[in-house]
């Protein structure tokens, strides 16, 4: 009698078996151990900002404990039930960490001093490609936060096209200062994290796999910390994105000029993301690029500014700065003059625009097109400034391509050691970077005779898995045959 009692009186016993139950209990645990890896990813970024002259066991060390940390949260995210307070859990401490890094001064790079001067002289009514900086000209506007930490300062004109010269006048007309441009910027972040929450649950994928790109470190330090204004074109990318899921390639043109005149290279994706008609958006793309250098042309040539003279810098004349030219002659001791090797670029880049644009006939051919085509300019070009593979994490976080998303991380770590060094080791690590993503790749194509190797799938494992969905409304995301 007392057994049947129990029974009775006691149906919680079931309950708490129940599969709702325990999904329950599980998404808490999720955002327990979240909040934990995002505390310890806080206060990595606050010692970061600290340490950053102590290279092995300071700045570089908070680095790579970051990537660990970011890695593990992806594995939990992907693979632990989540519930309504795991996406604030990751956006709270992506923002906790970029204010640390907001509030100290840059020093991984100082460019953010010439977008604040930059928005001075335009609220001077100056034409901010006519004088340099120690011009006698400008010479009022000279102080002692900004004007003596400006970069080539002596000799050379801004090089920022006339979108991201736009945003630095219009976020300096607020406070023209250096926190303050930094904080503008994470702030269009959040437009890039919103847009991409957008694009992930268009293609019913999770809206907590925006942590791919949130929590990224090269976001902390190249945009918050550094605050580089590839932040702003991204936002546009991820615009564009938005536009082109949603079947508008107009507007995701439209989105695409913007973000070129904010950086020139987001010019590249425009095959992968207008769809079959390319005349229209095409023409929309150029009107917007005339329209945007129409109210500096009063300098003429100078509009470009100085980046003829920051492609011989850069070594883009020579070939010096092209990482596989250098790995041809070395390895193979062979002449291969810079024109050649470009010309193979331009081929390369040309093929891979054409299939790019016949991928962009459905949602995710556009995202895959879109990352394949960024990835091989990287190559081609071989950046050795981690925010140039910024560009990347839009597309990675809505297709984690694993060899591009090994090119992010890693270079995110390699660029904070001492192999970021000009000279012998930087070859060394582009060797390490570029060699690790042939590796990864020649993998993944072969990736379906491996898939029954115990050892590949536990390598495989470690990194999230590559979306394979379609989107929500297939019909609303294709194009349309008008």
């Amino acid at each position: 009698m007392l057994v049947a009692d129990a029974t009775v009186h006691a149906p919680w016993i079931a309950d708490t078996a129940s599969p709702e139950r325990q999904r329950a209990r599980s998404a808490w645990l999720t955002n327990a151990a979240l909040a934990l890896l995002g505390i310890v990813y806080v206060e990595l970024t606050r010692t970061g900002v600290h340490e950053f002259h102590h290279f092995v066991h300071g700045f570089s060390e908070s680095v790579f404990g970051q990537l660990m940390l970011y890695l593990g949260a992806i594995a939990l995210v992907e693979r632990s039930p989540t519930n309504r307070w795991t996406l604030p859990l990751i956006l709270l401490a992506a923002f906790a960490a970029r204010l640390f890094a907001v509030a100290a001064p840059p020093f991984l790079s100082s460019d953010v001093y010439r977008y604040v001067w930059d928005g001075m002289v335009q609220a001077a009514g100056i034409n901010p490609f006519r004088y340099i900086p120690a011009d006698s000209h400008l010479g009022f506007l000279r102080d002692a936060a900004i004007y003596p930490s400006i970069n080539r300062r002596e000799y050379a004109h801004t090089i920022y096209p006339p979108g991201a010269q736009f945003l630095f006048l219009l976020i300096t007309r607020v406070q023209a200062s250096v926190p303050w441009m930094k904080l503008a910027l994470v702030g269009l972040e959040g437009l890039t994290c919103w847009a991409l929450m957008q694009c992930l649950a268009l293609l019913r994928l999770p809206r907590e796999r925006v942590l791919l790109y949130a929590w990224h470190p090269v976001c902390i330090w190249e945009i918050g910390s550094s605050g580089h204004i590839d932040a702003a074109a991204l936002t546009a990318i991820a615009l564009a994105l938005l536009a082109r899921l949603r079947g508008r390639p107009l507007r995701a043109a439209g989105w695409l000029g913007a973000a070129a005149l904010i950086k020139l290279y987001p010019a590249a994706l425009l095959p992968a993301l207008v769809q079959r008609r390319l005349v229209a958006p095409a023409l929309l793309f150029a009107a917007l690029l005339v329209g945007g250098y129409l109210p500096y042309l009063s300098v003429g040539r100078g509009v470009l500014g100085f980046l003829p003279a920051y492609a011989r810098e850069e070594g883009l004349d020579s070939g010096t700065r092209y990482f596989p030219l250098a790995w041809m002659q070395r390895t193979f001791h062979v002449s291969f003059a810079p024109t050649h090797y470009l010309a193979v670029c331009c081929i390369v880049l040309v093929a891979c625009a054409w299939w790019a644009f016949q991928q962009g006939r459905s949602a995710t051919g556009a995202i895959q097109g879109g990352l394949v085509l960024a990835t091989t300019m990287n190559l081609c070009f071989s950046p050795h400034y981690p925010w140039y593979f910024l560009w990347l994490l839009p597309f990675l976080t809505l297709w984690p391509w694993r060899p591009a998303f090994y090119l992010v991380l890693a270079v995110t770590y390699m660029l904070a050691t001492r192999l970021g060094m000009p000279g012998e080791p930087l070859y060394r690590m582009n060797t390490f970077l570029y060699g690790g993503f042939v590796l990864l790749l020649v993998l993944d194509a072969a990736g379906s005779r491996l898939a029954a190797l115990p050892g590949w799938r536990r390598l495989r494992d470690c990194l999230p898995p590559v979306a394979q969905h379609e989107p929500q409304s297939a019909a609303s995301l294709q194009e349309s045959s008008s």
